[in-house]
């Protein structure tokens, strides 16, 4: 018996790491297509196949097979399963099926205002989603929940749900169950148009504020009103007597706008800014964007760098100095676990120690390891032993 496991994301490391571990049979996998082999902020599954030998191998090289179990983990690619000579696929999909087959299914759950989803472990048939069910997960949708939150919420129980059936899937220990002609949906591909994403303030404010939460996943897109991207929002006491849409009132970092019944008030994003702040040493915006908002310092770009980070890479002092003041960790790291002291060992290499004697000062851990088990006085003794040396006194 041999496993194939085909997919990305956190899910699909997981569940992997879940299996060299606990079983005793050959394991391959098989990458998405926009696969970078590069961590973001998902976990790369080709980059930790590679890092744990274990051999990546392409779809129509699995046709062929008889004794392998096929699970897909967020796969991109269409299974046939005529083209298989084995009889045991499976997937999980996030939904509670037969609900939302197809796309999108951490955003048409929220639009269509529903309290509950959940993620689903099916055997993959000839149609799309429609495999008979082994077993599912509900998931409750709290009434702030966005598209992010749900896709994280989809994670965590569909590798837990995976990783439950993988025994029983080897054992053929299983118990199926045909879905339901009722209550069955989909949503295609085209269902929502993410290139041209717009807001319809034509709408009450409880339903704007649906979409508002469906279209908010920053790795992806945040919505947008006018030239600003929006990350919170809140309904008013006010009832609306202006046309939908109408602006009331604005400021630097927010919009209060009339809707069908009551007045919304939309708050903007600054994060792109501050990154860009931080990029130059612009150190007054940054004050003053950090001193007018509510500014979580620890948000990441989609590389996995906080605002300190980039600060510390680019030098940029006086920004530096700022994020410290307001509460920056000091020992925050990227996707590969790169920390803030590891880049200030780069910048050093290239530039001077300004950067690096500053940070000391507050006493970072010089111990934490990246992921590939190497600490800054690791990489340093490598690269530079004049900042080995610097950094060996303050252990």
């Amino acid at each position: 018996m041999r496993l194939i496991l085909a997919g990305k994301n956190n899910i699909a490391v997981d569940v992997l790491d879940y299996c060299l571990k606990n079983l005793d049979i050959p394991i391959q996998v098989i990458v998405n297509k926009t696969e970078t082999f590069k961590n973001s902020w998902q976990k790369s599954f080709g980059f930790h196949a590679k890092l744990w030998n274990i051999p990546v191998v392409e779809l129509n090289e699995v046709y062929e097979m008889e004794e392998i179990i096929f699970i897909s983990v967020e796969f991109d690619q269409l299974i046939k399963p005529k083209l298989f000579k084995s009889k045991k696929l499976y997937n999980i999909h996030f939904s509670l099926l037969p609900k939302y087959k197809g796309m999108y299914t951490s955003a048409w759950p929220i639009l269509n205002n529903e309290k509950e989803t959940g993620v689903t472990f099916h055997e993959i048939d000839a149609g799309i989603d429609t495999g008979d069910i082994i077993e599912q997960t509900k998931i409750n949708i709290n009434e702030k929940d966005t598209s992010r939150d749900l896709y994280s919420k989809y994670i965590k129980e569909g590798t837990k749900l995976v990783i439950k059936n993988i025994p029983n899937l080897i054992s053929q220990n299983i118990i199926k169950k045909r879905q339901s002609r009722y209550n069955s949906t989909w949503y295609s591909l085209k269902s929502i148009n993410y290139d041209n994403l717009e807001i319809n303030y034509f709408q009450t404010a409880f339903q704007i504020t649906n979409q508002l939460r469906a279209f908010s996943f920053r790795e992806y897109q945040l919505p947008k009103f006018e030239n600003n991207y929006v990350n919170s929002w809140e309904i008013t006491k006010n009832k609306s007597f202006k046309k939908p849409g109408t602006i009331i009132e604005k400021g630097n970092n927010y919009a209060l706008i009339s809707s069908i019944d009551y007045d919304l008030m939309i708050y903007f994003d600054f994060y792109n800014k501050i990154w860009e702040c931080c990029k130059k040493d612009n150190s007054i915006e940054l004050d003053q964007i950090l001193s007018n908002n509510d500014i979580n310092l620890e948000i990441k770009t989609n590389e996995g760098w906080t605002a300190l980070i980039i600060a510390v890479y680019n030098g940029s002092m006086n920004c530096i100095k700022i994020l410290i003041e307001k509460g920056a960790d000091i020992n925050a790291s990227n996707y590969n676990l790169t920390s803030v002291i590891m880049y200030a060992k780069d910048y050093t290499i290239s530039n001077n120690y300004d950067v690096i004697k500053y940070l000391m000062k507050f006493k970072p851990n010089l111990k934490h390891r990246d992921i590939y088990g190497k600490t800054v006085l690791d990489w340093s003794k490598e690269q530079d032993s004049n900042i080995f040396k610097f950094l060996k006194k303050h252990l």
